[in-house]
């Protein structure tokens, strides 16, 4: 009876397995490129939500035979590894190590934060062991190019793409040794060829659309870019995801990329044309991207732009509310503050200039409860059976759900300093700006060159054009971002310095300087000041003056009769008559005093020979051009 149990059992189990077989047969069959055999429910899974090998990337036999080798023990694999790597770095065997982080990579592909952090871990870790700027440059593109193998197995990754945009612009553009990267960068053609074999998949070409300020050569900023549009574009088409990164900091990069490049280059010098179109282009991508439809955080899509649209809608529909029903706004608010306590009344009703610590805060907290809504006044008019109570309560939803969407867009705006950037677009592809960083730039090099006058001259021109321009777009002066000129203004306040003198607290730009400076000082030197101690102070006349000349000779410190030449070169205008050579002109001291200092100082025969004298007297009968060599006589 056992036996029988028992080998029942057998045939039930065998059954079983068969028809598990069969299922995961049919489950798993491969698909084929028949149409009418799209394989089993796993293989139309994956289409459907592309995670097959082949739409993730190329299919390595290497890599999957190592896989399928370790018997499902890659990750202890991939911890063994990864052991060996951080060794081998810290015995800076570079080689091995970066060989290490490929194999780690080819055993687990698919897994993004591996590509990004040893990228990451080569461009910036290793790269800082080198004391040669070309050996670091040399360990920055191996991690990007370690980074940029990583799509091969990953087409439809946009996280990726945007990471190695990062490094592209940032590592090139940002770090420390930005000057000498951008030097080598444009003319690294193996470098260049090693991009295109990536971004042949995107249509980009890295020599024609990523071309900087030398045709043909390729620059930081704008390959960058190249990495981001494939990024969007792989975004927009639903063939890949961002996870819970935001859209509105996503979809940016395009337009931030040529404004970075704009900037660069002014900086460097290339005031021209090529920056006036890059940030012209960089405004209408800039317009572009507010007008792109992106999902929010409140799982409502929104576009940017339509914060313009609806601060319109709101004052048009606010207008209309309160001139129909602001009249029980008044009423709604005396019942409130009928209700509130006597106190908090008072601290209301005192002037808040007067108001006491207390009743601030008093007046802080009732103020907020104090307030009417659209809502308090339909339910106001709801209660007294006031006609007109639905119209009321249709207006303020459609207020309140204008404002609420308004809310979002004007917090994701925050997020990338919209307005800012779109102002800062608009104003730089301009004449004028470019005109006026062209002042800032050349005053710099004056500056670097120690030509301390004319750099002065040409920061002091270039502040005018700047206070024109942010008179016409006050937005740049007002974001916290505005500190495009902090740089130049401090370079300025140093060369002030070495005047002796400090920047006017007058200074239009003040502000810009203070609010990008961390230890900014409040400048205490005011050249109005100055120049009202050097105005002269006119002397009186009459006899107030005759007193004040009298007084003036009388000091011990002034003495005359020390340089008789120049009491003759002070001297009225010689006559010519005959009597004037032989006698001195008799003048009255009391119709003018002033004179009388000048006559007694003209007496040169005291202090000078016979001859000397008459020679003297009559040089002086004879107006001449100049009276300088008469005192270098004197002088000798």
């Amino acid at each position: 009876m056992n036996k029988n149990k028992s080998f029942q059992h057998k045939i039930i189990y065998g059954g079983c397995m068969i028809v598990l077989l069969i299922a995961i047969s049919l489950i798993s069959r491969p698909a084929t490129t028949a149409e009418d055999n799209p394989g089993g429910m796993l293989a139309q899974m994956r289409k459907e939500y592309h995670i097959s090998d082949a739409e993730l990337g190329k299919v390595d036999p290497a890599s999957e035979a190592m896989r399928l080798s370790l018997l499902g023990l890659d990750g202890v694999a991939i911890t063994f590894l990864w052991n060996n790597l951080n060794e081998y770095q810290k015995t800076e065997q570079y080689t091995l190590m970066e060989a290490t982080a490929r194999t780690i990579s080819y055993l687990n592909p698919h897994l993004l934060k591996v590509w990004e952090f040893q990228s990451w871990n080569m461009s910036y870790n290793v790269s800082r062991e080198f004391d040669n700027y070309k050996h670091r440059y040399l360990w920055v593109k191996r991690g990007i190019e370690y980074h940029m193998d990583g799509t091969e197995y990953n087409y439809n990754e946009p996280r990726m793409m945007n990471s190695i945009a990062h490094f592209f612009g940032n590592k090139f553009g940002i770090a420390d040794e930005k000057v000498e990267y951008r030097e080598l960068f444009p003319t690294d053609r193996l470098f260049h060829a090693k991009i295109q074999e990536h971004l042949d998949r995107s249509g980009a070409d890295v020599v024609q659309d990523a071309s900087g300020v030398v045709e043909g050569n390729p620059d930081n900023w704008l390959v960058a870019r190249l990495w981001d549009l494939w990024a969007t574009d792989t975004l927009d088409n639903e063939r890949g995801s961002i996870g819970a990164m935001s859209p509105t900091i996503f979809y940016q990069y395009p337009a931030k990329r040529l404004m970075n490049f704009g900037e660069a280059i002014e900086k460097e010098g290339h005031i021209s044309e090529k920056a006036k179109s890059a940030w012209g282009q960089a405004y209408n991508e800039w317009i572009e991207y507010g007008d792109h439809e992106m999902p929010s955080t409140y799982g409502i899509p929104i576009k940017l732009n339509d914060a313009d649209r609806l601060n319109k809608e709101i004052a048009v529909d606010q207008k209309e509310f309160d001139d129909n029903y602001g009249k029980y706004v008044d009423v709604i608010y005396q019942e409130k503050f009928s209700k509130l306590p006597e106190e908090t009344q008072g601290a209301i009703e005192t002037d808040p200039d007067k108001r006491s610590d207390e009743q601030k805060s008093l007046a802080y907290e009732a103020e907020r409860t104090l307030k009417v809504s659209e809502f308090e006044v339909v339910k106001y008019m709801r209660d007294n059976d006031i006609e007109g109570t639905l119209e009321a309560s249709k207006l303020a939803n459609k207020l309140d759900q204008e404002k609420f969407l308004r809310g979002v867009i004007d917090r994701q705006k925050d997020i990338v300093a919209f307005n800012y950037w779109r102002t800062r677009a608009e104003s730089e592809m301009t004449d004028r700006n470019l005109e006026a960083r062209q002042l800032v730039f050349d005053a710099h090099e004056a500056y670097k060159d120690a030509n301390l006058v004319k750099s002065r001259e040409l920061y002091e021109k270039a502040w005018e054009q700047w206070e024109a321009i942010y008179k016409d777009y006050p937005a740049l002066r007002e974001d916290s971002s505005a500190d495009v000129l902090a740089d130049s203004i401090k370079e300025y306040r140093s060369l002030l310095n070495q005047f002796d003198e400090d920047i006017s607290p007058n200074f239009p730009l003040l502000d810009i300087l203070k609010n990008n400076t961390d230890d900014f000082t409040e400048p205490t030197w005011n050249p109005e000041d100055e120049a009202a101690k050097e105005v002269p102070v006119e002397k009186p006349s009459g006899k107030e003056g005759e007193t004040a000349e009298k007084k003036e000779e009388t000091k011990p410190d002034e003495k005359p009769a020390d340089e008789p030449m120049k009491g003759e070169a002070e001297a009225p205008e010689p006559m010519t008559s005959e009597v004037d050579k032989t006698e001195p002109m008799k003048e009255d001291p009391k119709s003018e005093g002033p004179m009388e200092t000048k006559s007694e100082e003209a007496k040169p025969t005291e202090d000078m020979p016979e001859d000397k004298a008459e020679t003297s007297l009559e040089e002086s009968a004879e107006p001449k051009e100049s009276e300088e060599p008469a005192e270098e006589k004197s002088d000798s």
